[in-house]
């Protein structure tokens, strides 16, 4: 995978680019400069949410740079508190991020209410048939919680994601999706670089001429999984873009693989939210 846009097919017909840039956390005039700075850059998938507050931002910065609608891939989450009114929830993602559908939408966080995350995924499905969505998924599930879609549906969703990182790797989570034809996607991928100052990472970096986050996205890339950094600053933007010119030797993906420690930096979907 060395192809700059290259894309990952996906079990319902459509592809995903295969990096993205998450929209998390950023705001104001910096959220549209960095939205901006990132399609100028060549990123084309943008992971935003409505939890996030942001999406009138980052629509401002996508129509600003110029890219074509049809040349973008727009992802958006609802949020368990508006599971009640998820079409609402989605028509206002919609008008903030300017766009008349969504390439992918998803549910943010399982939450505690089985009842209403199942009526919400068949809302998400009428929003499908209606041509206002492509692909559907969900973040941060448990397995047993994907299982109960394919009960009650008979399909599961087409992407998952998840925390990942090297200190966290999620790699059964990471094969129960592929065994269910789910695309995963990386959130969190260097671990809010705390993963970038380890030894390994950084002798790595030496030995490839790159930064640590670049050996890190990169690793994400081997496993096929899709990575989403996020930065305002743009020498981040563009250095974490710049992943599509080098591999990993063997030896050196297996390096990585081993710095798994179950850590996980984020909430537990087991227990957040609380609703």
């Amino acid at each position: 995978m060395s192809q700059i846009n290259a894309r990952m097919d996906l079990s319902d017909g459509h592809s995903i680019p295969t990096i993205g840039f998450g929209c998390y956390d950023g705001y104001g005039e910096e959220m549209v400069r960095a939205v901006r700075t990132a399609a100028e850059t060549g990123y084309r998938y943008f992971d935003s949410a409505e939890r996030y507050r942001n999406e009138n931002e980052v629509g401002k910065g996508l129509a600003e740079s110029g890219v074509r609608r049809e040349d973008l891939y727009i992802l958006s989450k609802i949020w368990p508190s508006s599971f009640g009114q998820t079409e609402e929830a989605f028509d206002q993602t919609r008008r903030d991020l300017g766009t008349d559908y969504l390439d992918a939408y998803l549910i943010h966080w399982p939450g505690q209410d089985t009842a209403a995350r199942l009526k919400t995924y068949e809302k998400m499905m009428d929003l499908r048939s209606a041509g206002k969505i492509r692909s559907l998924g969900v973040s941060n599930f448990l397995p047993e919680q994907m299982e109960e879609i394919k009960d009650e549906f008979g399909e599961y969703p087409v992407i998952h994601e998840m925390e990942c990182h090297p200190s966290y790797g999620q790699r059964e989570l990471i094969f129960r999706c592929r065994a269910r034809k789910m695309q995963p996607i990386a959130y969190s991928p260097i671990n809010r670089s705390v993963d970038l100052d380890n030894e390994t990472i950084r002798r790595l970096a030496e030995k490839y001429g790159r930064t640590p986050a670049q050996i890190v996205l990169r690793w994400h890339l081997e496993h096929s999984v899709i990575p989403i950094p996020k930065s305002v600053h743009e020498n981040r933007i563009r250095e974490n873009f710049d992943v599509y010119h080098f591999e990993l030797d063997v030896p050196d993906i297996i390096a990585i693989d081993e710095l798994e420690a179950g850590a996980r930096s984020g909430k537990d979907p087991r227990t957040f939210p609380e609703i």
